[in-house]
């Protein structure tokens, strides 16, 4: 029997909340940007397998098939400072290329780089830590964090070739390692094909010289990452079935909102005036940000299928610029059937910007002084910095010729489009040729989002106009690939596209459309909907706010310095530790104790826990107030818990005081949800709305579809147009949004009975409400809007409401205990005529149970 694979595996632990999705504290305080999800589920996973998991193979190796631009080298940065907290000190990073090298030493250690992954002070076991690029571990320091930094090559080389100072199979004697390899799918050579016999030797050699040094130590780790995975191929697939431990690809990213949307422009035009096109669309993103106060500069791609010939397009782009005329710009202007440039030249019309004035923008944004080449294998270190921080402000330049250079290792959020300077094509038997897959790789690494937002509730760093395509903004969200008019080779790469996951299978626009009576209605034109907002955590601002509780009880385990010996294979049983338990109240020792625990945690420095708890003077104050009724289970040898030492009991303050601090810090963010809700118009909330959907083939068969088309199965089926509560002409949501509104329009005859102006409005992203403890943004799908008649006090109702499919529900968890907590805890200072609820989640099979005791519940009030 096959063993299933151990991403598989983690599926299961992760669905059964075994493994808890969140990040180490260790992790969050050492990073310098704010982790996405899949990040911290990525860490998780991570932190389970090494520390929990009973199958734990060592040595250990682990792979993380992440897409391009998901921050691989984020998770590496977090991989090395959990694993320094436990007493991992020598990493070895290798790669294939220079060019990924010296991008990953600005990662890891230029703390001047906008790229930069560590916090500006790394604090690990309450010690200040450095990141230390070696030649060797000999002499590395054991309180740094110590990187050797090689190509696979080199490192090879070196290793069996050794010089004076350089790294040495005797450097991994008694020493733990961990290597990291980077681009990992470059390893896989040897598994996949079939290579010469010279070409053979050379691969098998780098790999085991990798092998070598991780079966040096039984503690060693090695941690693999790639973007390119092929797990089609049954021989890695057999590799790394024991090894891939997380599976979040290009396809993933893009379901969840992290890539731009994907684009082809053709045009039947020579590669200049392709070129010339591109850089007007490149314009126009430009205008559209800087309209709405955003400095964001778009990057245009050139690329060539050779140097020479990219070389030659670049002298005749530079020509081009130099002599671009108004008649130029007026030939891509009259270009038909582009919807993207007709909205390029109206916007331009619009905001007043006349040919002659977009001719001067041109020739400026894209001067000569403002284009590179990175085809020159002898490029220096400084093209490689501006290459790869072509978003930092003081970084002009607009445009990058290039032919394969980029395809690995590049970095840039600000690309939005790329230009095909070529015409020919590759395919094989009907397939997309190498040349055209290694164009969609290279147009999924462009996809990457640029993070920008436009009001407080949106998110940062993900796609927001997907659900309003008629947004100005939609295009500050899209990648275009300008290239010939040529219907086969555009076949050709959108199958490509498909298969790397950057493009759904299926499109599909519609539109959403309010019904005319409930347009008209006195409701729609005065009634409003109760959001409550995000605000910073601040204390002092801050009316509701309550200081943390700190827990009471504690536990600490004494070394007991047991040693043990055995014979393997016997059935010697091993003497057991007559461990004994003594309970302290650290606030009876001497306080110096407590104020010298408290000076090595950084959570501690006064000015941190005052914003905290505010309430507290001074550290004395602290100790007095909140420490006072701390105990403390002392576990170990009878003979020391009864005589503790001044060592034991700073560790134990030191044990305690860091379990505290990592709780409220997990608790405890920067920002909150208000208690306090405050009404909005629903006719500026909710409005007609052009909507995109990614149909995949394992996505609900649903979402997308309306309700009311003829080959509908007939449990999803309602006439919405005789459904006069149902504000929305129509329903595209998924299957258990179609149950749900079936469910309520069951439930419709016993709720007009005691209320009148029902309405169920879908939020396509119209409103956000914001957990309280957090600041933690959700969108209900529904809110159902009553107002009771007959009782003489006019009681208005506003539920919450969100489908849920089966897989998701203990996923969202925290969103369904917020939706609880909101009946309990809504403030609302207009009048208390108002009832907000929270319902419980509604899934047809397993939860509309209690969906409906809870409505049954509102209807006997």
């Amino acid at each position: 029997m096959a063993e299933e694979r151990l991403d598989k595996t983690f599926d299961v632990l992760v669905e059964n909340e075994v493994i808890e999705l969140v990040l180490p504290d260790n992790i969050k305080q050492n990073l310098r940007y704010e982790t996405r999800p899949y990040q911290i589920e990525a860490f998780a996973r991570f932190t389970h397998y090494l520390k929990n998991y009973k199958h734990r193979r060592k040595p250990s190796q682990l792979l993380f098939h992440m897409a391009t631009g998901s921050g691989k080298t984020l998770i590496m940065a977090g991989a090395i400072v959990e694993l320094y907290k436990m007493g991992y000190r020598n990493f070895i990073f290798f790669v294939n290329t220079d060019t990924i090298i010296r991008k990953t030493k600005e990662n890891f250690l230029n703390s001047a780089s906008l790229k930069y992954l560590f916090a500006p002070q790394i604090n690990i076991n309450n010690q200040p830590v450095s990141v230390r690029e070696v030649d060797n571990f000999e002499s590395a320091n054991d309180n740094d964090i110590n990187i050797h930094f090689s190509t696979i090559q080199g490192l090879h080389s070196r290793l069996n070739t050794p010089r004076e100072n350089s790294v040495t199979f005797e450097d991994f004697a008694n020493k733990k390692i961990v290597l990291i390899s980077d681009e990992a799918h470059h390893v896989n050579s040897l598994t996949k094909k079939k290579l010469t016999g010279a070409e053979l030797e050379v691969e098998r050699s780098w790999e085991n010289t990798i092998t070598r040094i991780f079966d040096s130590n039984s503690e060693n780790i090695m941690l693999e990452f790639t973007a390119t995975l092929e797990l089609a191929h049954p021989s890695v697939a057999a590799k790394y079935s024991s090894k891939l431990l997380f599976d979040y690809d290009l396809k993933k990213f893009r379901e969840d909102g992290y890539s731009k949307e994907v684009k082809t422009m053709q045009a039947d035009l020579e590669a200049a005036d392709r070129a010339l096109e591109g850089i007007i669309v490149s314009q126009y993103k430009k205008k559209v940000f800087s309209k709405l106060g955003l400095l964001i500069k778009p990057v245009v791609m050139m690329k060539s299928k050779t140097t020479a010939e990219s070389a030659e397009m670049e002298q005749q782009f530079r020509d081009k610029i130099y002599n671009l005329s108004e008649s130029d710009i007026n030939k891509i202007r009259g270009l038909k059937g582009n919807e993207t440039l007709q909205k390029a030249f109206q916007f331009f019309e619009e905001s007043k910007i006349s040919t002659a004035n977009l001719l001067d923008e041109l020739k400026d944004d894209f001067s000569e002084d403002k284009i590179i080449s990175v085809n020159s294998k002898n490029d220096t270190d400084e093209k490689q910095i501006i290459i790869n921080t072509l978003e930092a402000k003081d970084n002009e330049y607009r445009v990058v010729f290039a032919v394969d250079k980029l395809n690995e290792g590049w970095d840039v959020l600000n690309l939005y489009d790329i230009v095909r300077l070529y015409e020919t094509r590759d395919s094989q038997g009907g397939k997309p040729g190498k040349t055209t897959v290694q164009e969609a790789q290279l147009i999924g690494r462009g996809a990457r989002y640029f993070p920008f937002k436009i009001s407080e509730e949106q998110p940062l760093d993900q796609r927001k106009f997907d659900t309003d395509l008629e947004n100005e903004m939609r295009i500050c969200e899209e990648l275009h690939y300008h290239c010939s008019h040529n219907p086969r080779y555009i076949q050709e790469l959108n199958t490509a596209l498909q298969e790397i996951g950057i493009v759904p299978k299926e499109k599909k626009e519609v539109f959403l459309e309010l019904k005319d009576d409930f347009k008209e209605s006195k409701f729609y034109k005065t009634g409003f909907v109760f959001t409550n907002k995000k605000v910073e955590n601040d204390p002092q601002l801050n009316f509701e706010y309550q200081e943390p509780a700190i827990r009471k009880k504690h536990e600490y385990k004494l070394r007991t310095m047991a040693t043990a010996e055995s014979v393997i294979f016997t059935e010697q049983e091993t003497k057991r530790i007559d461990r004994k338990t003594q309970i302290y109240k650290p606030i009876l020792w001497d306080k110096v104790i407590f104020k010298k625990a408290m000076n090595k945690i950084p959570f501690y420095h006064f000015n941190n826990m005052k914003r905290y708890f505010p309430s507290v003077k001074s550290v004395d104050d602290f100790i007095s107030k909140k420490l006072t009724d701390i105990e403390v289970d002392v576990i170990g040898l009878e003979k020391d818990i009864k005589n503790l030492t001044p060592k034991d009991k700073l560790n134990v303050c030191l044990s305690f005081l860091t379990s505290i601090s990592e709780e409220i810090n997990q608790k405890f963010g920067d920002f909150r949800g208000t208690k306090s809700f405050k009404r909005e118009p629903i006719r500026k909330l909710f409005r007609d709305k052009k909507m995109y959907f990614a149909i995949e083939e394992n996505t609900d068969k649903e979402t997308g579809k309306p309700t009311m088309r003829p080959d509908i199965d007939e449990k999803y089926y309602l006439d919405l147009n005789s459904r006069d509560w149902h504000a929305y002409k129509e329903n595209y949501g998924s299957s258990e949004e179609k149950l749900l509104v079936k469910f309520l329009d069951s439930q419709m005859e016993e709720l007009k009975n005691r209320f009148k102006d029902i309405y169920l409005l879908r939020n396509e992203r119209f409103f956000k409400i914001f957990r309280f403890s957090d600041g933690k943004a959700t969108e209900p799908d529904y809110v159902l809007l009553m107002t009771e008649k007959d009782s003489g006090e006019n009681l208005f109702y506003q539920l919450f409401i969100e489908p849920k499919g089966a897989h998701l529900i203990p996923i969202d968890d925290w969103k369904e205990k917020f939706f609880a907590d909101i009946e309990e805890e809504a403030i609302l200072h207009e009048n208390d005529k108002i009832r907000i609820i929270g319902m419980p989640f509604y899934n047809k099979a397993e939860k509309e149970t209690q969906f409906k005791e809870k409505l049954t519940e509102i209807l006997n009030v």
